[in-house]
C-alpha cells in the first residue's frame, strides 16, 4: 500500500523537525545512524533531553557520546568549536551554491545566523528602530508617448490555484491522500506519454513473473549508495515493494539513479536478478516534456514582464534602480527602442517574496528599514500605485511573506490585499498556473531549489534554471517530504506539474538567468536587494535590478539591466 511509504519518512521529518526547531541540522550519517535504532522516536527524544544546549550541527560524535551516559539526566555535551563549525559550514555551502566559498572570520555572534529561508520565528527587540520608507518619486506624464499596451484589454485565466481550495488539516489522512493523488497523476502521465512504459505491470506481479524485462512504475521510498557504489532504489506501488539496484560499472544508467530523490514517482525498466529479490535497472524514466512540445502564442505582440524578490522593508532595497524602472515603464526614460518596450508591457508578474517580512531569520531586524510587517506592504503598495494603470499585475507570495510557510501557499489576506485597492491587481497562490493572452504561465516562487542543489550533486544553487528542467523532467515543483520546503497535506498535489506551460518563472534565489527547454521558455527573475549580510558570508552574489521580459508573441525574452545606468 502507498501508506507504506510513510513509516520511514514519518520518522525521518519527525528527527529532523525535533532538532529544526531548536535550530540545528542533523548531519546525513547522523541521521541515518538515530535511523538505525529499534526506535529512533525514542532515541531522538532521549537525544533532545541530553542536550544541555542545542548546536548548530548535530554530528555523529556527539550522539554517541551522549548514548554512552549511563544516568538518564540532563548533563552538559561539549560544544562544536567555532573553527569547527566554520569548516562544516564551507563545505555544506560550497557545494550547495557551486564554487569555492572564501575563507570568512567568523565572530561568535556570525554564529547564530541561521538559513534565510528557514521559518523561523523570533522575536524583535523591544527598543525603537530608526525606520527608513522607500520614497515615492512623482511621475510626470510624457507627451507623446503612446504605449501600444493600453489600446489592448487584458486577459488573464487562473488554470490552478490553491487558493480557496485548501482542505488540509494536517492528520496521516491527508498526507495519505496527497501521496495517492501524487502517484496517480504521475503514474498516468508515465504510462500514457512514455513509450518505454507501455507494458508496465504493478510490483507485485512483476515480481512473481519471468519476463526477461520487466517495466514498474512507484513512489521512491528509499534510495541510497551501497558501500560497493551500487545505488538503491526502493520503489513502492499500491501492490507491493521493489529493491532496484544500479550497478555502478554501467555509468550512464547510475547518472540516471543518482538524479533520483525521495518521494517522486518515476518507472523503471530492469530485469529480476537470479533469485527474484533485485531489480537490475536498465532505465529510469521521468515523466520529463515532449520535444513536440507545442507552445501557445498571443495573436498581438504585448509583452509581461516578471518581477521577483523586491524585499520593501530590507535595508538592502534597491532603491535607486528600483526608481529607475518605475521612470522607465512610465515612459522617462531609456532610447526609443527601450521606451518601444516599456509601452508593450501589458502584464507584470511578481513571483514571490515582495516584502522582506518579520522574524524570518535570527537578528533580522538589524538588517530591516521597515520593522512592521503591515508597513512593508503599505509601503509596498505605495511603490506599485506607480505602475501604469493599463498594466494588469500578478502577484504571489513566497517565503518571505505574510501567508502559512507551507507550500502549495494561498495568496494574501484580505486585510494585505485591500492596500492594493484601486489597482490593476490580481493576487494569486504559489505555486499557480495562469495564462496570459493565451500564453499559460507557470509561476513558483522556488523555495524548493535548494532542495534539489542539495539531494542531486550535479545541480548547483546558483544554476536555478538547470535546476527548474529538473523539476520539469520530473512533472513535480517539490517532491521531498522533509526538506527545506515545508509541504502541506493537500488532498490534491498542487506542486505536480500536470501541464505543459510556455514560461516556468521561479525567484527566490536573486539570480536573473533565461533558457528555454522544448520549447518552454525559464526564466529566474533576479530580485531588487543586494548582498544581505548572510548572502555575503557564504560569498554568494545576488544578480539583482534587473528585469526579464518575454514578448507573448514570439517567445523572444530581453533583459532589462536597471543596475546600470541608462
Amino acid at each position: 500500500m502507498i501508506g507504506i511509504v510513510f513509516d520511514g519518512i514519518f520518522y525521518m521529518n519527525s528527527i529532523i523537525k525535533s532538532f529544526s526547531e531548536h535550530g540545528t541540522f542533523v548531519q546525513p550519517d547522523t541521521l541515518e545512524y538515530i535511523l538505525s535504532k529499534e526506535n529512533p522516536k525514542e532515541f531522538t527524544s532521549f537525544i533532545t533531553k541530553n542536550l544541555q544546549e542545542f548546536p548548530l550541527i548535530l554530528t555523529l560524535n556527539q550522539v554517541k557520546q551522549i548514548e554512552n551516559i549511563s544516568q538518564v539526566e540532563t548533563l552538559p555535551v561539549e560544544p562544536i568549536k567555532s573553527q569547527e563549525v566554520k569548516e562544516i559550514q564551507t563545505k555544506m555551502y560550497s557545494e550547495i551554491f557551486g564554487g569555492e566559498i572564501k575563507s570568512v572570520i567568523l565572530e561568535e555572534n556570525d554564529l547564530e545566523f541561521d538559513d534565510p529561508d528557514k521559518e523561523d520565528q523570533i522575536k524583535l527587540p523591544d527598543e525603537k528602530i530608526e525606520e527608513s520608507i522607500p520614497h515615492v518619486i512623482d511621475i510626470k506624464k510624457v507627451k507623446g508617448w503612446k504605449p501600444k499596451a493600453k489600446e489592448y484589454d487584458s486577459e488573464i485565466e487562473i488554470i490552478k490555484d490553491i487558493t480557496g481550495n485548501s482542505v488540509c488539516e494536517g492528520t496521516t489522512d491527508d498526507f495519505t491522500k496527497l501521496f495517492v493523488d501524487r502517484y496517480s497523476v504521475l503514474r498516468n502521465i508515465l504510462r500514457k506519454q512514455r513509450r518505454e512504459l507501455a507494458n508496465a505491470i504493478p510490483i507485485d506481479r512483476a515480481k512473481k513473473s519471468d519476463f526477461k524485462e520487466i517495466q514498474i512504475v512507484g513512489i521512491v521510498k528509499e534510495v541510497r549508495t551501497t558501500s560497493n557504489g551500487h545505488r538503491l532504489i526502493e520503489l513502492e506501488d499500491e501492490s507491493d515493494t521493489a529493491t532496484c539496484i544500479a550497478l555502478k560499472d554501467n555509468r550512464d544508467i547510475l547518472n540516471m539513479a543518482n538524479e533520483v530523490v525521495l518521494d517522486e514517482v518515476i518507472g523503471i525498466r530492469g530485469q529480476l536478478s537470479k533469485n527474484g529479490d533485485l531489480v537490475v535497472i536498465k532505465n529510469v524514466v521521468y515523466p520529463d516534456i515532449s520535444i513536440q512540445n507545442e507552445r501557445h502564442k498571443s495573436d498581438v505582440s504585448l509583452y509581461a514582464a516578471f518581477l521577483s524578490d523586491i524585499h520593501i522593508g530590507s535595508k538592502q532595497f534597491m532603491e535607486d534602480e528600483w526608481q529607475s524602472f518605475l521612470r522607465w515603464i512610465n515612459g522617462e526614460m531609456g532610447n526609443s527602442r527601450q521606451k518601444d518596450v516599456a509601452g508593450k508591457i501589458k502584464y507584470l508578474v511578481i513571483p514571490g517574496d515582495v516584502v522582506d517580512g518579520i522574524g524570518i531569520y535570527p537578528q533580522q531586524d538589524k538588517e530591516l528599514s521597515i520593522v512592521d510587517v503591515y508597513r512593508q506592504y503599505e509601503a509596498l503598495a505605495d511603490q506599485l500605485r506607480l505602475i501604469p494603470d493599463h498594466i494588469s499585475m500578478i502577484i504571489q507570495p513566497g517565503n518571505h511573506d505574510a501567508v502559512r510557510p507551507a507550500e502549495p501557499q494561498p495568496t494574501f489576506e484580505k486585510e494585505i490585499q485591500d492596500l492594493f485597492s484601486g489597482m490593476n491587481m490580481n493576487f494569486v497562490g504559489n505555486p499557480c498556473y495562469f495564462s496570459l493572452h493565451g500564453v499559460e504561465v507557470l509561476s513558483y516562487h522556488g523555495q524548493s531549489l535548494l532542495d534539489y542543489a542539495t539531494n542531486i550533486q550535479h545541480l548547483k544553487y546558483n544554476e536555478p534554471v538547470e535546476i527548474m528542467k529538473v523539476m520539469l523532467r520530473k512533472h513535480h515543483l517539490a517532491p521531498i517530504y522533509g526538506g527545506y520546503t515545508p509541504l502541506a497535506p493537500e488532498h490534491l498535489d498542487y506542486m505536480v506539474i500536470n501541464r505543459i506551460p510556455d514560461i516556468f518563472v521561479t525567484g527566490h534565489v536573486h539570480l536573473a538567468q533565461i533558457s528555454d527547454y522544448r520549447g518552454i521558455t525559464l526564466i529566474n527573475a533576479s530580485s531588487w536587494q543586494t548582498q544581505t549580510s548572510y548572502q555575503k558570508m557564504l560569498n554568494f552574489v545576488p544578480d539583482s535590478g534587473k528585469l526579464p521580459i518575454v514578448n507573448l508573441k514570439s517567445g523572444n525574452v530581453t533583459m532589462m539591466d536597471f543596475s546600470k545606468k541608462f
